[in-house]
């Protein structure tokens, strides 16, 4: 123990204590610069990783076949076939262009009318219309497909036209056959869609709906539950990054059978 003796003057005395005192500004920048990372971070929120995969068809048939197949049939315009419009059976509705106003020198020659027009594909989370949200879109031209027989002229042998029936695969047709989706699912948790499909005809320049079944088939024809009729259910395997198709009660569509559409014919 050190011992002091002070002696107490008459005089304003000070005292100096041999204190050390240090400002220590090393590390200040560094965390004004975390302070910043979130800031900016609160604000702007953390990057997600908004990669897009490319998802195929699932094969089916043994793992042979990986085509994807559709058959858009429209509705007879004629006026007989419009007037019996609610007494219509399922052979008014054909996969013809020629039923849905188009003639075969526009479809063979590729007029403006025709190859302007083609099928949209929209899939959303839901199949109910007055919640759901679309999330992306599929386009499928008329310049694909297959053919039927036609005649242009009497003065010509007959010749081969376009017919809404697609068969997409990897190689071939095949725009429309891949579904391109997030790589991960932290940012959209979803991997089950519900396909609606339109006919845009630029003849008319409007949308054609379309249904799973047709109409003639439905008890009630303008009085029925959207949500049974026009969907199919499209699920995407993140293990295999594929997609299947099935329809309302759950069996896969688009392989062996064709996932078919029939125009919706308004009241």
């Amino acid at each position: 123990m050190n011992n002091f003796r002070f002696t107490i003057p008459t005089n304003d005395t000070y005292i100096n204590l041999p204190i050390e005192i240090k400002w220590d500004f090393y590390g200040r920048d560094d965390s004004i610069e975390l302070y910043e990372e979130d800031v900016i971070k609160d604000i702007i929120g953390s990057p997600k990783d908004f990669e897009i995969l490319q998802f195929s068809h699932e094969p089916f048939s043994n793992n042979e076949r990986t085509d994807v197949n559709y058959e858009f049939n429209f509705f007879d315009n004629t006026p007989a076939a419009n007037a019996n419009v609610l007494t219509s059976v399922q052979a008014d509705w054909s996969s013809s262009y020629l039923k849905e106003g188009f003639n075969s020198e526009q479809i063979y020659y590729y007029e403006p009318p025709f190859t302007k027009s083609f099928f949209k594909l929209d899939f959303y989370d839901t199949d109910d219309a007055n919640t759901q949200t679309i999330y992306f879109t599929i386009i499928i031209p008329v310049q694909q497909g297959g053919f039927e027989t036609a005649s242009i002229s009497p003065l010509i042998p007959d010749v081969r036209i376009h017919i809404p029936t697609f068969k997409l695969d990897f190689v071939g047709d095949k725009e429309g056959f891949f579904i391109y989706w997030l790589r991960k699912k932290d940012v959209i948790d979803l991997d089950t869609f519900y396909m609606s499909a339109k006919f845009f005809n630029a003849r008319l320049g409007s949308f054609d709906k379309m249904m799973n079944t047709p109409q003639s088939n439905i008890p009630n024809k303008f009085v029925f539950d959207g949500n049974k009729y026009f969907y199919y259910k499209v699920k995407l395997d993140y293990n295999k990054f594929t997609y299947s198709i099935y329809d309302v009660v759950g069996n896969r569509a688009g392989t062996t059978s064709s996932i078919k559409w029939y125009e919706y014919v308004n009241p």
